[in-house]
């Protein structure tokens, strides 16, 4: 993976504020780190568990990303996170991140993040949903003819040509052209005689 790419995909956005960094990226692990600073604490010198949800967050976001299909988007449906040792200023968080689940509609992902000191300062799961690209017209209306008989296929286009027909009479009885709505009248009737003709028996 082009670590610079991802690095650069965060630019203006929450990870490179609060100085979120990839340093691993590969299709079955994904390391990150945070240096600490003062602005990171809730209290003076120790980190704010926001900031560490924040980083295995950013972690399984892009881990999920990276085993996208062309199109698809995620987002995260949920995230637990255990806090087990503090973090402090100067420190470097590193989170791992490895998959517990990969599948077509969502992902599990669980985060290990140690701290300066090498100790286990949480431990994350999240569940990534995935969301599929939307399809063209096209893809929409060969779906709606998948796994269908040939008998359930032939009603399901007779009923799409008469609600063609529909559409073009409604647009006819709107258009102030005659020519126009004679065009749209005869687009009609011949879904009318698609529906017909497959109508048959």
């Amino acid at each position: 993976m082009n670590l610079e790419f991802l690095n650069d995909s965060m630019k203006g956005l929450l990870p490179e504020h609060l100085g979120i960094r990839l340093v691993e990226v590969e299709p079955d692990r994904v390391v990150g780190e945070l240096v600490v600073a003062d602005h990171h604490c809730t209290t003076p010198g120790v980190l704010h568990g926001g900031a560490v949800m924040a980083l295995a967050d950013t972690l399984g976001a892009y881990a999920t990303a990276t085993q996208l299909p062309a199109g698809a988007r995620t987002t995260t449906l949920e995230s637990k996170t255990n806090f087990l040792a503090a973090t402090g200023v100067g420190e470097t968080l590193r989170g791992e991140t490895v998959p517990l689940h990969r599948g077509r509609r969502t992902m599990v992902w669980q985060t290990t993040l140690r701290n300066g000191a090498g100790r286990v300062a949480a431990v994350v799961t999240q569940t990534q949903m995935v969301i599929p690209a939307k399809a063209s017209a096209e893809e929409q209306l060969t779906e709606l003819f998948r796994d269908r008989s040939p008998e359930d296929a032939k009603a399901l286009l007779v009923r799409l040509e008469r609600a063609a027909a529909g559409i073009y009479e409604a647009l006819a009885a709107g258009a102030s052209d005659p020519a126009e709505r004679e065009v749209l009248l005869a687009n009609a009737r011949r879904e009318h005689e698609n529906a017909d003709a497959l109508d048959v028996g």
